[in-house]
């Protein structure tokens, strides 16, 4: 166990780049209840979890319909959008093909089931990631940081001995939480606010095997 050392990817925005697909159906959807979303609003979505994003939305919005009629909604303007196309993040390719030989990796994930698993089917991210979880297999989701240190109890792995790969501050706080070391990825949200990671990158690329010993050795 002391050995082991692990790359933890997130889903959204540093494995596939969805952050346009969201916002169209999240327009899409808001614009059905007389709803223009402000553009600074979009970023308050980076990351969480399905509940937080309906709850936040019915509340900040004042939405007056049948909570399941607009979580349903919603789901399928989402789908909508993934079914025409997918994108991995740029770099992804080439930055699991480097880390996978040398380290255990792991996909964790705010998005519900039903989602992973068709992205999972439609993607076969199981040729990719040795290990994939939802936070909806665990008590509670992002932010808290129950997801990765779920993920880190099947791998048996150390918390000093993990790198966390987010893009967004619910997702950074969960892999803070989890005791681990936390590369954020510029892009969904302001840079300010990724200040809380260990490491800013701007790009995949830079995660060269040279980067990830360096962190590794950092002291958390």
């Amino acid at each position: 166990m002391h050995n082991k050392k692990a790359i933890l990817f997130d889903l959204d925005g540093v494995t596939i780049d969805t952050e346009a697909l969201y916002t169209i159906s999240q327009i899409r959807l808001f614009r059905e209840y007389g709803v223009e979303i402000p553009k600074d609003d979009l970023s308050l979505f980076r990351g969480c979890s399905e509940k937080t994003f309906f709850d936040l939305s019915i509340k900040r919005y004042g939405i007056n319909e049948n909570r399941d009629l607009f979580i349903e909604k919603g789901r399928k303007y989402v789908m909508d959008e993934f079914k025409k196309n997918i994108p991995f993040v740029s770099g992804f390719h080439k930055l699991i093909n480097r880390v996978s030989k040398a380290y255990i990796t792991g996909l964790v994930t705010a998005s519900p089931m039903h989602s992973l698993n068709w992205i999972c089917d439609k993607l076969k991210l199981e040729n990719y990631f040795q290990f994939i979880i939802s936070g909806e297999e665990t008590r509670k989701n992002k932010p808290y940081p129950h997801p990765y240190i779920e993920m880190m109890k099947r791998i048996s792995v150390h918390p000093e001995n993990t790198i966390i790969i987010e893009d967004s501050i619910y997702g950074l706080r969960s892999a803070l939480g989890s005791g681990a070391h936390a590369i954020a990825l510029k892009g969904s949200v302001q840079v300010n606010k990724l200040k809380i990671a260990h490491k800013i990158i701007s790009h995949l690329d830079e995660i060269t095997l040279e980067f990830i010993d360096d962190l590794l050795q950092e002291k958390i």
